[in-house]
């Protein structure tokens, strides 16, 4: 649970009370010097969201039906499967076939505002 902005003012940082104050007051005196603190900004945050954005979006077949079938064909040829190999012939096989790739979100993983929720 974060601080209200209220709580926040309310602090003496003459007189903090616990290592919590102590630690705010510290980051107070620093950013009113103009120096760097350890927290991040919020457009920095921001920043590292749309980047784990990016991380988390993955390519999907835009003919699900044939990357289907290559897939059942890569495991019927490889004894091992899912593996490096066994993907990069079925999606060999697929392109070769007329199939593409297109953007997609992973399922199951939302962003909100800087916290990430894994439904799993």
């Amino acid at each position: 649970m974060s601080w209200s902005k209220k709580y926040k003012r309310s602090i003496d940082c003459n007189n903090p009370k616990g290592f919590s104050q102590k630690a705010h007051c510290a980051g107070r005196k620093a950013r009113g010097g103009g120096r760097k603190t350890k927290s991040k900004s919020v457009n920095e945050m921001k920043t590292r969201l749309n980047e784990l954005e990016l991380f988390l979006e993955e390519n999907c077949p835009t003919d699900s039906s044939k990357w289907s079938y290559y897939k059942g064909q890569a495991k019927k040829k490889f004894d091992v499967y899912p593996s490096a190999y066994a993907n990069a012939w079925a999606a060999k096989q697929y392109k070769e076939a007329g199939g593409g790739w297109k953007k997609c979100k992973k399922e199951g993983v939302t962003i909100v505002e800087g916290l990430i929720n894994l439904n799993r």
